[in-house]
């Protein structure tokens, strides 16, 4: 749902020059590189953009096309995010957005905002981890997925996609803004000790329906890599295999969709 920003003043949003050298830097946080380097994130699009300001995010610059004016709340947003957040805005053509912007067609407008850094102990309660899952938009989806069935966040092993790539940020519809994460070379043994490692496998001998879910809570549900599977080296940890016995007959089900199902059982 949209947020609306509604001020009594008659503020207007300071613009500043684009000069070639802000615009290079803009366009090179499409590369992973120069986003670590930055410690920034581009976010495209207004829903996102809302979101962000909403979880507090630190919007550093936005890119507008004024068309986007138009719409109820934008310059009110515009406005709040420069007094909060000493921000910097740009009026850019459609030529420029679409150097910036990863998206083939861009919405009107792109933001540069800092990274935020999540520790182990900022994972709470039930967790998803994401096992060298490769596919943006499907990383996207499941920060998603995890936001709506109240996850307290996500594990991303060795091998999973950057998740500040712009298509995991606009696939996740705003989520991502929401969910805590971290990055791991292995599992820390640290989130096992009080949940139940689940990993979720296409083919199974336990199929979800016969299992006890109220045993399971909190859970660490795994899932992993739709061509390779679940790491070998999550068995070195107590574990419950399981899986979503097929009606038809598909050979497996997209990661997200998986997930999505398999959590409907284990929290409804």
């Amino acid at each position: 749902m949209a947020v609306y920003f509604i001020y009594s003043t008659m503020e207007t949003i300071k613009t500043s020059e684009l000069t070639r050298k802000i615009m290079k830097r803009a366009v090179s946080l499409q590369k992973k590189k120069y986003r670590n380097i930055e410690s920034a994130i581009l976010i495209e699009g207004l829903l996102p953009l809302e979101e962000a300001v909403k979880s507090n995010y630190v919007i550093e610059e936005v890119y507008y096309n004024p068309f986007l004016l138009q719409k109820p709340g934008v310059s009110e947003m515009l406005i709040s995010i420069q007094e909060k957040d000493q921000c910097v805005c740009y009026e850019v053509n459609g030529s420029e957005l679409k150097q910036i912007s990863t998206e083939v067609n861009p919405q009107g407008i792109v933001a540069i905002a800092k990274q935020r850094e999540y520790q182990i102990e900022d994972l709470k309660g039930n967790l998803l981890v994401l096992d060298q899952l490769q596919d943006p938009g499907n990383v996207g989806t499941l920060f998603r997925i995890a936001h709506w069935f109240g996850l307290g966040g996500l594990v991303l092993m060795k091998g999973t996609v950057d998740v500040h790539n712009p298509k995991v940020i606009r696939s996740s519809m705003g989520s991502f803004f929401y969910m805590p994460f971290i990055y791991v070379d292995e599992l820390p043994e640290s989130l096992a000790v009080d949940r139940t490692l689940l990993l979720s496998k296409a083919h199974s001998d336990i199929h979800i329906q016969d299992m006890n879910m109220k045993e399971f809570s909190p859970f660490l549900l795994t899932i992993g890599n739709e061509a390779r599977g679940i790491d070998p080296d999550f068995n070195k940890f107590p574990h419950k295999d399981l899986t979503l016995p097929a009606l038809g007959g598909a050979e497996s089900l997209n990661a997200a969709v998986a997930a999505a199902a398999i959590l409907s059982k284990l929290l409804y």
